[in-house]
């Protein structure tokens, strides 16, 4: 069974700081259905970049109507739980499901 999950991005606001920037917040920006699984490690992954050494979960999703960015947060509803991501991946570019990297938000 998958679940849903929200994909949030960083979107400014209509108001502005003491110093006049505008106010970013957290918001949805999409939803999808996928499984969030702890990632071990391992040597096979070496190649690719150092983020993944990083990450604790890996999200996959067969969802790739919307492009999900590494600046991106993957958030759990049903856990009220944030993750950073750290690398998304287009598993051989086929379109086909992404691997979405990503650790747990402090």
């Amino acid at each position: 069974n998958m679940f849903p999950f929200e994909i949030k991005r960083e979107v400014e606001t209509d108001e502005k700081d003491e110093l006049n920037q505008p106010v970013v917040d957290w918001q949805t920006v999409h939803e999808c259905n996928g499984w969030l699984d702890l990632f071990s490690g391992s040597d096979e992954q070496q190649y690719q970049n150092s983020l993944l050494a990083t990450s604790s979960h890996i999200f996959i999703t067969e969802d790739t109507s919307f492009v999900i960015e590494s600046t991106d947060r993957l958030y759990n509803p049903r856990t009220g739980i944030e993750y950073e991501i750290t690398f998304v991946d287009d598993v051989m570019e086929l379109g086909d499901h992404y691997e979405i990297y990503c650790k747990r938000w402090a």
